[in-house]
């Protein structure tokens, strides 16, 4: 196949383009220039449920393929990845797949996908959290294929799911890797969800006040992050911002979205926590102790601590919140919940959780004692519905504690003095701005001092280039921006169209054109970051619209004169 020796322009001229024409002129004519080579093709059928693959070569025209609505996000939210969205589905009609762009605000967006399962073609940005195995597991097992569970894109295959499950069960750490190795080939040639960039963490911020960011695969706005930074500044205040309102602080029924999670993950407490060589941080957790006395069981010692309110924390409170959870079908946890039966508290006060049947040791611990947020008995209890109700005063144990929150203006958070892993800073301010432009005014004057998350893209560049008092600290990153199909869909049931439409995908010039070069462009589900657990020999995509149209038609599809891809006639 021929490669395209286009050579990518200098870009200050493409911006100079891209602010005319819509801001898609310019990458046109580089979209599927690019030197990768597909080196490990597989034509084997999938083993999914529903699955086709066309091997009829005729050229009598069947009907065409359907029209695809591809959800988009508003340029104000992530200005790179809404034009990025663009040219991807700009690309993916010039090779024959009539796909209409579609934009819809954030909370939108994630209920139609995620909740409704009604959509044919999405992306945003996902990353994983320290084990790999666990977001696999959730986007792709056939259990969680249900309306509503973490499975979106309706991917079904048995042989998958035995991967996925020997990836989180084998007690066997070389049995667990390898599982996940075969599990990125699989997944690589199914194509139903595909990286376009491997994102990396990025955290924008003022160096006049902030310093001390760490290497940590969850990125600058969790835990780790959070107790290793200092502020400079008169109030000690950390000063952030997200262009949208946070909808509910319920740890227990919030949507998994980062801009809740970032703010209950300093709230409560966790039983352990991790450095950032993915080892156990001693100190970091509610639990001064942990023990495997078999396969089935996992015990904890709990620390002497107490809640924001001043009252006890209890060993009855950890038990109480893996019972609650599981009885409540809390969808946040759907992975952890089916791993055990119930929680307990031993005779010398220690905590045991009760696995169903025999989990790998590393998982175990990962996906339930870091996963699961530790919450106060006393006041969940009494709650009927902790699914749908509206927390707005949150009480836990965390570094921070609650302070208040005018929805739709800021949320603010203060220390906790009496924590045993303190943060350094004295509080944490968080500002609704929906204008990126007022966001980087106030970074450089101080007004805020750092960017809770980043958003690659043209504004990012050009001040960490001119100003002197923005810095730009970037670390491994754990996840990427990816076009995910509804294989529920006519067309995209059939391996052949999703192969040809991730050809289709501009990633080059998605990266270093709209990216600036911070990412690299995407290839696996599971990147270097993680070390062994990356299989670095999955296929690549060759990039280009010629390439997605020799698929199609190795797929048995035929164009007609407009260039429009058709089923083969019956």
């Amino acid at each position: 196949m021929s490669q395209c020796n286009t050579e990518l322009i200098e870009r200050r001229q493409f911006l100079k383009l891209a602010q005319a024409s819509g801001g898609l002129a310019a990458v046109s004519a580089l979209a599927g220039c690019s030197g990768q080579s597909n080196e490990a093709e597989s034509e084997t059928s999938d083993s999914g449920s529903g699955e086709t693959d066309s091997s009829n070569g005729g050229g009598e025209l069947g009907d065409p393929l359907p029209s695809y609505r591809y959800y988009n996000n508003p340029a104000n939210y992530n200005p790179a990845r809404h034009d990025a969205i663009n040219l991807i589905g700009g690309q993916l009609n010039e090779a024959g797949v009539d796909v209409g762009v579609e934009v819809f605000e954030w909370g939108t967006l994630y209920t139609r996908v995620r909740e409704e399962q009604n959509f044919e073609l999405c992306t945003w940005n996902h990353g994983h959290d320290i084990y790999p195995g666990l977001l696999m597991f959730e986007f792709f097992h056939s259990s969680n294929n249900e309306m509503g569970g973490g499975n979106f894109t309706g991917w079904d295959s048995e042989e998958t799911n035995e991967l996925l499950s020997t990836s989180m069960t084998s007690t066997d750490a070389d049995e667990r890797i390898d599982a996940l190795h075969q599990f990125q080939e699989r997944i690589t040639e199914a194509a139903a969800t595909n990286p376009i960039v491997q994102m990396p963490s990025v955290v924008a911020y003022n160096s006049e006040q902030v310093s001390g960011w760490s290497d940590h695969i969850r990125g600058p706005n969790y835990f780790y992050n959070m107790t290793q930074i200092e502020v400079d500044n008169e109030q000690n205040q950390l000063r952030g911002s997200w262009s949208e309102t946070i909808g509910t602080l319920n740890v227990v029924g919030a949507p998994a979205q980062s801009k809740v999670l970032y703010q209950t993950d300093l709230l409560y407490d966790r039983l352990i926590r991790y450095d950032p060589n993915l080892e156990i941080l001693p100190e970091g957790g509610l639990a001064s102790n942990w023990s495997r006395p078999d396969t089935t069981t996992l015990q904890f010692e709990i620390r002497d601590h107490q809640w924001h309110d001043g009252e006890a924390l209890t060993p009855e409170d950890v038990a109480f919140i893996f019972n609650y959870i599981k009885e409540n079908q809390a969808p946040l946890y759907a992975v952890q919940t089916p791993m055990y039966d119930d929680a307990e508290v031993l005779d010398d006060g220690t905590v045991q959780i009760n696995l169903n049947e025999e989990n790998a040791p590393g998982p175990a611990y990962l996906l339930l004692a870091s996963q699961v947020p530790i919450i106060p008995k006393h006041i969940w209890e009494e709650r009927d519905t902790p699914l749908d109700i509206q927390v707005t005063e949150p009480v836990g144990s965390g570094p921070m504690a609650f302070d208040y929150w005018d929805q739709g203006s800021e949320l603010s958070l203060v220390k906790n003095d009496d924590h045993f892993y303190p943060v350094s800073f004295d509080s944490r301010i968080w500002r609704i701005i929906p204008n990126i432009s007022t966001v980087w005014e106030l970074l450089r004057n101080g007004d805020l001092n750092y960017l809770p998350f980043s958003r690659i893209g043209q504004q990012l560049a050009q001040n960490e280039e001119d100003q002197s008092q923005v810095d730009v600290y970037q670390m491994p990153g754990n996840g990427w921006w990816h076009l995910s199909m509804n294989t529920r869909t006519e067309g995209l049931d059939d391996r052949a169209v999703r192969q040809a439409l991730v050809h289709a995908i501009p990633k080059t010039a998605v990266t270093e054109q709209m990216l600036y070069g911070y990412p690299k462009p995407g290839f696996n589900l599971i990147n270097e970051s993680f070390g062994q657990y990356h299989n670095p020999d999955v296929m690549r995509y060759e990039e280009g619209v010629d390439v997605a149209k020799e698929r199609l038609r190795e797929g048995g599809y035929v164009f007609d004169e407009d260039g429009v891809a058709h089923f083969p006639a019956e």
